[in-house]
């Protein structure tokens, strides 16, 4: 894993300086080597952390055998050894055992049609002397950032957002649209950012910079599902193809372990892993003892049914130290405090070794969340009568003390939640992202304008209209929540410990073949992941395969009445800027204090701005 940055000037020639320094922001997602190259329109600088080929001459940027095309690249692809074959068939000669290599010589050989033939997570960008062109893609998913600015002849980019600030002439105006997005999801969708200039490209998406401009494209899309597939042979293939994709990221030259948090999809992940390995794997998870956050037991279960080598952390969390570096790391307000204790877990597995896989993506592949079997009661509960659902259901439980255990140990706190998704997707059906704050209370809270029409994840909603609520609502959060929040999330913690975390599902052949799915074959009554359980079935306990999805949080709201209050408080009222309602804020917080609500999480995103605000503001 690693980390790229580079500037395109057809009207100066670039600073090279400019690009070193944004390198070296860098220099945590690649302390193993750092480089630049220069050409007269174009500098592009690497950091890299080895994983495959740990010898200098896989070090970037790689150039072709001319000198006149440079590639800079950050991620894995998994199949490269099969891609080389290919290539070495084609009549081309190798200098090194390095997938970055094999990228340079399939871009000469097929230009951009390259990316079809790609199985990993990738963003990387080709300078081509020849053509005076900048070509940079981002993998399916959107496992790996890339930013960009394009300033008519000028286009800067990077892995991360601090480091493109590294360049003076970034501009730093806040988009009114992308903050009132950060406050209604917890995170910006692309191809937004914080800063109207700077964008995102988005996962599926290349691009082309050359004297014409900029353009951007998308270069794969999801299947519709098909109903007419079987149900126990998709199954059989489900773990064919599942195993298949755990053995092309084993493919490492460094340590390589597992997160195992004991739900199922770690789990299995595991599982399948160690069959694979003739060795004793090793596996890691963090826990917090006495808090319904706890998945400690969970995790241990899963360990001893795998036989592996498991390594518990119990963390005590320094939320005050920790904060600004959180921050700090993500560039830009982003709002699932989840990064916490996923911070802890890339540290701490980092003393062990460089690669983890992990089991992220099995909920929004197979139907995990909670809310998906919520949108199907949501149904039934919109035939009963409006009076009768405004009047009487949800004022008695409007009433209800609020707690800050966490949801799935709540029941009045899950149907609140039920209550507010209903409503919300009543009044418009294209809001299927779960959201934090209301439309009316980011006016409220921001005094912004909001547009739904500005706003990617009601633009991704509305391409699935025709699907039905549930598969809408999962292929939104397939575009949207996946990319914009989890695999950011991992990706900026991981690489802050430069630990390359690899996604055995979300392997675009398993996208694939889990979007090709009928809903019935995910979801069946109030079986949630129906075939990937009846998969595991024999291969992990069933214990695991039958508890209820459980999310990996920290338990904030407490701490926030407790051992946080002061520091809270000070950090919600003592800022500089006016871009938030004091007075709204206030409210906010005498609310969670006195359990009227449980406003954790909109406390912590006004906490997250504030802080970013003091730092990159």
């Amino acid at each position: 894993m690693c980390g790229i940055t580079g500037i395109v000037n057809f009207r100066e020639e670039p600073i090279e300086q400019v690009v070193q320094m944004m390198n070296d922001a860098l220099i945590h997602r690649g302390p193993d080597a750092g480089g630049l190259c220069k050409y007269q329109s174009c500098v592009l600088g690497h950091r890299r952390l080895s994983i495959i080929d740990l010898s200098d001459s896989a070090n970037q940027p790689m150039f072709s055998d001319d000198g006149q095309i440079a590639i800079v690249f950050n991620g894995e692809i998994y199949n490269f050894k099969e891609l080389r074959k290919l290539l070495e068939s084609w009549g081309e000669k190798f200098r090194t055992t390095s997938d970055t290599e094999v990228l340079l010589k399939l871009y000469i050989n097929k230009g951009h049609n390259m990316l079809s033939l790609l199985n990993g997570m990738f963003s990387f960008a080709i300078w081509d002397n020849k053509q005076e062109r900048l070509f940079f893609a981002r993998d399916r998913l959107g496992k790996k950032p890339f930013y960009y600015c394009n300033q008519a002849t000028k286009l800067s980019f990077s892995s991360e957002l601090s480091s493109l600030l590294k360049d003076p002439a970034t501009p730093r105006l806040i988009d009114s649209q992308a903050l009132s997005e950060y406050f209604l999801y917890d995170f910006i969708p692309a191809p937004h950012t914080i800063f109207s200039g700077v964008k995102k490209l988005p996962p599926a998406h290349m691009g082309f910079f050359d004297k014409s401009g900029l353009r951007i494209s998308r270069y794969w899309e999801l299947p519709f599902p098909n109903n007419d597939l079987d149900y126990w042979r998709s199954k059989e293939f489900l773990l064919s193809i599942l195993g298949d994709s755990i053995v092309a990221r084993l493919i490492s030259d460094v340590p390589l372990g597992a997160f195992l948090s004991g739900g199922i999809d770690s789990t299995l992940i595991t599982a399948l892993m160690s069959r694979a390995v003739t060795s004793r794997i090793r596996t890691f998870s963090v826990s917090f003892p006495g808090t319904t956050h706890d998945e400690a037991k969970w995790s241990r279960l899963a360990a001893e049914s795998i036989g592996s080598e498991h390594t518990e952390h119990i963390v005590d969390f320094n939320l005050k130290e920790l904060f600004p570096k959180l921050v700090s790391h993500f560039g830009e307000p982003f709002g699932d405090s989840s990064a916490i204790p996923t911070w802890r877990l890339c540290q701490e597995t980092r003393k062990s070794v460089t690669v983890a896989l992990s089991g992220d993506g099995g909920d929004e592949l197979f139907g995990g969340y909670e809310r998906y079997l919520a949108r199907r009661y949501q149904n039934v509960y919109d035939y009963l009568p409006s009076a009768l659902r405004e009047k009487f259901i949800e004022p008695i439980f409007s009433r209800t003390k609020a707690n800050t255990k966490y949801y799935g140990f709540s029941f009045t706190k899950k149907l609140k939640l039920f209550f507010d998704a209903s409503a919300r997707i009543r009044n418009d059906r294209l809001a299927l992202t779960p959201q934090t704050f209301t439309r009316d209370e980011v006016r409220s809270l921001v005094g912004l304008s909001y547009n739904p029409e500005l706003d990617p994840a009601v633009a991704e909603a509305e391409k699935w209209v025709d699907l039905d609520p549930v598969t809408a609502m999962m292929f939104t959060d397939l575009h949207t929540y996946l990319a914009d929040d989890i695999l950011t999330k991992v990706d900026r913690m991981s690489m802050a410990h430069a630990l390359e975390v690899r996604n055995p599902f979300l392997d675009y052949r398993l996208v694939e073949f889990a979007s090709g799915l009928p809903i019935g074959f995910k979801i069946r009554g109030r079986v949630t992941k129906r075939i990937l359980k009846d998969s595991a079935k024999g291969l992990i306990p069933d214990a695991i395969i039958r508890r209820s999805k459980q999310g990996f949080q920290v338990p904030l709201g407490e701490w926030f009445k407790n051992s946080l209050k002061n520091w809270a408080e000070e950090r919600l009222f003592t800022i500089s800027h006016d871009y938030l309602d004091k007075q709204i804020i206030q409210k906010i917080w005498k609310d969670h204090l006195d359990s009227r609500f449980d406003n954790t999480s909109k406390i912590w995103l006004i906490l997250f701005f504030n802080e970013w605000q003091a730092q990159f503001g």
